[in-house]
Formats: structure tokens, C-alpha cells, sequence
């Protein structure tokens, strides 16, 4: 599988973007991965691995920092999920 990270700074913020070429999101379960335990429905449940943690450690880090996750993720095609990070001006 390929994964592409790419990173830029802009006046304000400091981005971090990470793009996959997997199976995607569908839109009903965009809403829910960065909740707690929520895992997406891929079929056989026992076969899945984890824990439905990872987003949501991502996302409550990014809150600490005063940042901002955004997901663009079609199905078919992959996801793409960019961390923005304030720069501090003090």
C-alpha cells in the first residue's frame, strides 16, 4: 500500500497531511472516526484488527494543540486526513 505525507506552513498554521490509496470512508462513517471505539463495518469483525482508538488519540492531541483534523475520503479511491497545527507568534 502507498501512503503519501506532504507538510507545509503557512502565515498561521503548520499543515500535515497524510493521503492513503486504501478502500476509503464512506460518507455515514466519516462523521464517527475520530469517536472513541467506533470501528467502520469492513464485514468479518473477528478478522479486523484494532481497537478503534488511533483517530480518536489523533484528534483529542490535535485538540490539545489548538489544532484541526479534516478527512476528504471517497470509497474506491482512498483518504486523505490533514492535521493543522497554529503557529504561535509569542
Amino acid at each position: 500500500k502507498e501512503i503519501t505525507i506532504k507538510s507545509q506552513t503557512t502565515d498561521s498554521s503548520y499543515i500535515l497531511e497524510i493521503a492513503d490509496k486504501g478502500m476509503g470512508i464512506d460518507t455515514k462513517n466519516k462523521a464517527h472516526v475520530f469517536e472513541k471505539f467506533y470501528r467502520v463495518d469492513g464485514g468479518d469483525v473477528h478478522n479486523t484488527k484494532g481497537t478503534g482508538l488511533g483517530l480518536s488519540l489523533v484528534a483529542g492531541i490535535i485538540k490539545a494543540h489548538n489544532g484541526e483534523i479534516e478527512l476528504d475520503s471517497k470509497l474506491g479511491t482512498g483518504s486523505t486526513f490533514r492535521l493543522k497545527f497554529p503557529i504561535s507568534t509569542s
